[in-house]
């Protein structure tokens, strides 16, 4: 099997979704296999897209059979005995409580359901990515920086809806006394640079981590597609998992700056 072969462009409408994003909207191409701001813009591939929407059946049809099992609660005071999707989604979800209660403490009942959908989305496709003609579409930066705006957008509108305007006040004044007032000019735009960076550094390590994964496996399955890439695939399974995990963790720290009460 070629190794750039994507089991995607087989799918309905590939092609033509293809071909109209690239009449309507290839004036928005960034970065490009030619370098940032190329003269002549293309759009490579739709791979991500529809790589995100089989994510995204897989998510809902697991969503929707734990409902149907869990849905007589009562069968499910005591834990099966036997491994099945709920008793991993339980482990998941305790590792997620685990992980988001040391950060976020008491209000972490408010931000676990976003966390850990997200969470999910990101873990299920960068493992599903390892499979050989199904291309990550967390290794797409257009994926990884809607997942980053995703929460920028979220814990800016917590930070609002905790702090109000104070949200902004402390762009200008992070030292919180009176006469820290006076640096605002100074502190105002270092901390909104870092405030807009945010979903930016979210997308670029994720995407960049999940871009050299799949690069090594592939070079390495090109050379021999039976043993030799095996250590590879367990090694990318490892960076799948503790790619999720970080994306998970930071998503929290910056809740977590943005909604305490120390804010």
């Amino acid at each position: 099997m070629d190794h750039h072969f994507s089991w995607y462009s087989l799918l309905p409408f590939y092609g033509n979704l293809h071909e109209y994003l690239q009449q309507n909207y290839a004036f928005t191409v960034v970065f490009s296999p030619g370098g940032i701001l190329p003269d002549i813009k293309t759009i490579t591939t739709v791979d991500h897209i529809y790589a995100a929407l089989f994510i995204n059946v897989i998510l809902c049809s697991i969503g929707l059979s734990v409902y149907l099992k869990t849905k007589d609660i009562k069968n499910f005071t005591i834990p099966s005995k036997k491994v099945s999707l709920v008793n991993i989604l339980e482990i998941y979800y305790e590792i997620v409580r685990t992980v988001i209660k040391d950060i976020l403490g008491d209000k972490y009942k408010l931000h676990i359901s976003f966390i850990g959908s997200l969470g999910l989305f990101v873990l299920f496709a960068n493992v599903v990515g390892l499979c050989p003609g199904l291309p990550p579409c967390t290794g797409n930066l257009n994926t990884t920086l809607a997942c980053g705006l995703s929460v920028f957008i979220y814990f800016n509108y917590h930070g609002f809806k905790v702090h109000g305007l104070g949200h902004i006040g402390h762009l200008a004044n992070p030292i919180g006394s009176w006469w820290g007032w006076f640096l605002a000019p100074l502190f105002l735009p270092i901390e909104g640079i870092g405030l807009f960076v945010r979903p930016f550094s979210l997308g670029i390590r994720l995407a960049g981590n999940m871009i050299g994964d799949h690069s090594v496996m592939t070079a390495f399955a090109s050379l021999s597609p039976l043993l030799l890439p095996l250590p590879f695939f367990f090694f990318g399974l490892v960076v799948s998992i503790i790619q999720a995990f970080v994306f998970c963790l930071l998503t929290s720290i910056y809740i977590s700056l943005h909604t305490s009460e120390a804010h």
